[in-house]
């Protein structure tokens, strides 16, 4: 698997492209093309996941930051993604790493 994509970087660069594109402001990953992001990270990330399911690409890594996904959201996300894909949830020291492999498998 890719080096993990920076969650925070990820959607301060859909938002810039919003404002400042008029067209094709997706963001740097092309299985990510159909995703919005979502103020709720543990929907943020089903749309990712769902997002890249569609494109038939079958794992990726997020970094986000320990604010950003705190650990009591880390059984709702389990359980959001849990039915379309493996995901493992490690924590650092104020990052956290989101591992998602075998989509739709």
């Amino acid at each position: 698997m890719s080096d993990p994509i920076d969650y925070e970087a990820l959607v301060e660069s859909y938002n810039d492209r919003l404002l400042n594109q008029l067209r094709s402001h997706g963001v740097d990953h092309v299985f990510l093309e159909m995703w919005v992001p979502d103020e709720d990270p543990v929907n943020s990330i089903l749309n990712m996941v769902e997002a890249a399911e569609a494109h038939g690409t079958t794992g990726f890594s997020l970094r986000l930051r320990e604010d950003t996904l705190p650990r009591q959201s880390h059984p709702a996300l389990v359980e959001a993604i849990g039915a379309i894909a493996t995901i493992k949830i490690e924590s650092e020291k104020e990052h956290g790493l989101v591992h998602v492999s075998d989509i739709g498998g």
